[in-house]
């Protein structure tokens, strides 16, 4: 005989229900939570251990959140929304109000198109989460019932707002929480590809370092107009190098339906043998729709090394450099695409230059930041490193192999001639190519160092020369 139908024999309890009692294993409530009677649960979402210890530590990088009032259960609710594969709500909660967020945010396709970015992705999934506990945070405060001289009351207070204005606020909470986080988000995948850590690269299952970059790259504006411009980019250079996919005979990759004969399957020449099937076939192979094996092919390319120089000199400052270095990184993302080392190179006439190699692998995160951030701003009459590049070359331990050379300045040069002949005798030895692009310039004796010269206003995505480089 338990407790509960010995109170009942002795008619203590004056009720047929059985009671209610704490389960001792569950967690109170947490304080500043709203809490819904006879309910223990702290958590809104099924989580474990692990997600808890998620939650703490983000609580724990993000005091501000600590202070307002939202504990380790609630960011371990809003990490697990993120997160995992699949949030699961809790029948109730001790939030009643954080219950009725997370079942809004669940239930909209905008969380649904963003989960499946942030999914197992501990980064894009942090933000995430930060997003929607500071929304959360701000509708606990707009829904806090005041006293009439400004002071809280207690939980158990009511609310002059009716129901239905909660469920408009907890509706304008998640909107615009999917919505910040949704920013935060495509800002630090953009940010990870432009430095190497985009999906399925070498180091792009290093949250922390996604992190790092993407906290430099917020707090510096130089850096943030880079990345943007360079995510541009990177789009030409994606549909550029598709189109240098072409169709051969190299190998037989499917079926197509077309109008080629000598394509045909073998089942669609046995039609044609039949005199009931041979108009039919003839009007499919006239409209090309017969069966036809598909062939495919691709253009083979270089694997030497991508050199890129930027003018750093003072006339450069501004839009200039920060579209000339986007499209430096777009380059050493096609590198990266075609398995190639790739080196940037920021030059200033002969008052100083910065040398940075991106190997194939795994690239220096900070020190690409570095590189991108800073400036030299001086410069001298000759704003190209046409004496300097062999040496480069060899400081930079360029693999040997057949060279891409972008050159992108804003300066009229004039080379002297044993320049000029110096560099055309290490062009032969790299089998090199040079490509130079200046910007509302006009290229001076750099024809005479140069395989191709484009003279453009601007490096806007628009401009022929800028497609020509995406295509290498």
């Amino acid at each position: 005989m338990d407790r509960d139908e010995l109170l009942r024999m002795l008619d203590l309890t004056g009720t047929d229900e059985p009671i209610t009692r704490a389960d001792p294993l569950t967690h109170p409530p947490e304080s500043g939570e709203r809490r819904s009677p006879r309910v223990t649960n702290p958590n809104a979402l099924e989580i474990d251990d692990w997600a808890l210890r998620r939650g703490a530590d983000l609580l724990a990088e993000h005091a501000t959140l600590a202070r307002r009032c939202l504990g380790a259960y609630a960011m371990a609710d809003f990490h697990t929304a993120a997160f995992a594969p699949e949030a699961r709500l809790m029948p109730d909660c001790a939030d009643r109000l954080r219950h009725k967020f997370l079942t809004q945010l669940l239930e909209t396709p905008e969380y649904h198109a963003l989960h499946a970015t942030t999914m197992l992705q501990e980064a894009a999934a942090a933000l995430a989460a930060v997003s929607y506990a500071e929304q959360f945070s701000n509708l606990c405060d707009e829904q806090e019932p005041k006293k009439p001289d400004g002071d809280a009351m207690g939980p158990d207070s009511v609310s002059g707002a009716s129901e239905s204005d909660e469920e408009i606020a907890v509706l304008r909470a998640v909107c615009k929480a999917l919505t910040e986080a949704s920013a935060e988000v495509s800002e630090c995948m953009e940010v990870a590809a432009a430095a190497g850590l985009g999906p399925g690269g070498p180091g792009s299952n290093d949250p922390k370092a996604i992190a790092a970059l993407f906290r430099r790259v917020r707090a510096s504006p130089r850096l943030r107009r880079i990345a943007e411009l360079a995510g541009r980019y990177r789009r030409v250079a994606q549909s550029r190098q598709r189109r240098k996919t072409t169709h051969g005979l190299d190998d037989v990759v499917g079926v197509e339906p077309g109008g080629d004969i000598g394509r045909l399957l073998p089942t669609e020449l046995a039609r044609l043998a039949l005199p009931e099937c041979e108009l039919d076939t003839l009007r499919r192979l006239a409209e090309r729709q017969t069966l036809c094996r598909e062939y495919h092919a691709t253009d083979p390319v270089g694997k030497g090394p991508i050199l890129v120089t930027v003018d750093e000199s003072g006339s450069m400052e501004g839009e200039k450099v920060h579209t000339a270095k986007a499209l430096a990184l777009a380059l050493a993302w096609i590198a990266r695409q075609q398995r190639r080392w790739c080196g940037l190179v920021a030059y200033s006439g002969d008052t100083g230059e910065r040398l940075l190699p991106l190997p194939p692998g795994r690239w220096n995160e900070q020190a690409l930041a570095d590189w991108l951030e800073a400036f030299l701003g001086r410069g001298s009459t000759l704003d190209v490193p046409v004496r300097e590049l062999p040496r480069y070359y060899n400081e930079l331990k360029a693999p040997r192999g057949d060279t891409d050379v972008i050159i992108i300045t804003d300066a009229v040069c004039q080379i002297p001639l044993e320049d000029q002949e110096a560099f055309l005798v290490w062009k032969r030895a790299v089998r090199a190519r040079v490509i130079t692009l200046v910007i509302g310039s006009v290229p001076g004796d750099l024809t005479t160092i140069s395989d191709e010269v484009h003279e453009l206003p601007s490096l806007a995505t628009s401009e022929v020369a800028v497609e020509r480089v995406l295509s290498l």
